[in-house]
């Protein structure tokens, strides 16, 4: 990889690997208002953005495709908050981000036809990655010590369902620009993130959720989460085209190491001197180990 590779790579790990960091700083009872503004800063960056990398090839078609999965990120990122604020943030993503490539492979193999003639070795080493993600999910959930009974139940599906939300919304935009090799993701932002903010503006007014924050510090720490989350976006762009698309995707899943060390050594959810602070941080290694391998089977 040459320098501007791992220059890409590490703004891509350290963004995403942060980027729920300064919004849990701010204490919310709507997980609505979170979103809202997480987005509201990745769409006012993806527009400034935009006068860079232009909008050619941007229509009716390679719009709408992309903000309908913008739509789905919003329900995806509110959910995510709603994990991360529930079970502290080392043990919602150490759960998400692996079923991320889970649900992912299922959906090319249900949607795509991938994996449909892949041969019993390539099936035998994914099935072994599957296998390690499940023992670090477990080791996650269960960290407590207590046979999960403590586990926030609300937090657990608000995890799983990000997992599933962050592997989906990227479906959208692949059925609907495959007939369109002149798009790329870096116009497509433009349209994604639009529909990120419309989907967190609608559920913010359909719950009535407050869009005043009580303090002014607290609008910059949210909004520094979205930036850090499009700082992510555009550096994984970035990298794939220095280096490919499944190198490019292997490196950004460090992000999920980078996240558990802020969440465990940071926020202490849990501590790291604790029996379940050492277990989520094993959890989360064997996850991404388990991601690794998956992502890279074809």
């Amino acid at each position: 990889m040459n320098s501007t590779g791992i220059i890409y790579a590490l703004i891509t790990v350290l963004a995403w690997g942060t980027w729920l960091a300064p919004s849990q700083k701010v204490p919310l009872k709507s997980q609505h208002t979170r979103t809202f503004y997480v987005t509201l800063a990745a769409m006012a960056l993806s527009i400034i953005a935009s006068f860079f990398v232009g909008v050619e090839g941007l229509n009716a078609t390679t719009f709408i495709f992309p903000f309908v999965g913008g739509l789905i990120w919003a329900i995806s990122g509110w959910s995510a908050f709603i994990g991360a604020s529930r079970l502290g943030m080392a043990k919602a993503f150490g759960i998400w981000a692996p079923m991320n490539i889970v649900v992912s492979i299922f959906w090319g193999v249900i949607l795509f036809g991938e994996f449909l003639d892949a041969s019993s070795r390539t099936l035998g080493i994914a099935a072994l990655g599957f296998l390690i993600i499940i023992v670090g999910i477990l080791l996650i959930v269960f960290s407590d010590g207590t046979g999960g009974k403590k586990t926030d139940l609300k937090g657990l599906l608000g995890a799983m369902g990000a997992g599933v939300g962050f592997a989906t919304y990227f479906i959208p935009i692949q059925l609907g620009t495959a007939n369109h090799p002149e798009f790329t993701m870096w116009i497509g932002t433009l349209p994604l993130s639009i529909g990120m903010f419309t989907g967190s503006l609608l559920l913010l007014f359909f719950t009535k959720a407050p869009a005043k924050l009580e303090k002014n510090n607290r609008y910059f720490l949210l909004m520094t989460s979205g930036l850090l989350w499009a700082i992510g976006n555009y550096g994984a762009l970035a990298m794939m085209e220095q280096i490919g698309t499944g190198r490019g995707f292997t490196i950004a899943q460090l992000c999920v190491v980078v996240n558990a060390l802020v969440g465990v050594f940071l926020f202490k959810e849990p501590s790291p001197k604790s029996k379940a602070g050492k277990l989520v941080l094993v959890g989360v290694v064997l996850a991404t180990i388990g991601g690794i391998i998956l992502g890279n089977v074809n």
